[in-house]
């Protein structure tokens, strides 16, 4: 099986979210493709031409990821609001790709928290 993330570029959070992302799924490093910038998950309005492909090449472990603590993607939002963003994210690209399961990640300077997961465990 195979996964794929969309997350922020953010250097101090991109890495920790991609470990995180490995923990909870069980994937390796080599198991799944990812798209960053800054934003992340929220800064997408569709599911973009790399989600697509990877759910086309049998990825079915989708993570939505988004940060606090001063995201460059959403100037002046609080980490609440980046927090319901991320969620609402994955809400929609849940509906996209029905036949997988989707987690929603939040890092901030505390950890990284799992948000919400819906769909096929």
């Amino acid at each position: 099986m195979y996964g794929f993330l969309q997350l922020c570029a953010d250097r101090r959070f991109h890495r920790v979210t991609m470990q995180e992302f490995e923990r909870l799924t069980g994937l390796g490093e080599n198991e799944y493709w990812i798209e960053a910038r800054a934003g992340g998950a929220p800064s997408w309005s569709d599911n973009t031409k790399t989600g697509r492909f990877a759910y086309g090449q049998g990825a079915r472990i989708m993570g939505w990821a988004a940060h606090g603590d001063h995201c460059g993607g959403f100037p002046g939002a609080s980490n609440d609001e980046l927090r319901r963003k991320v969620e609402r994210a994955m809400k929609s690209r849940a509906e996209e790709f029905p036949e997988a399961e989707h987690l929603a990640l939040f890092a901030h300077e505390g950890g990284i928290e799992l948000v919400a997961r819906q769909g096929h465990q």
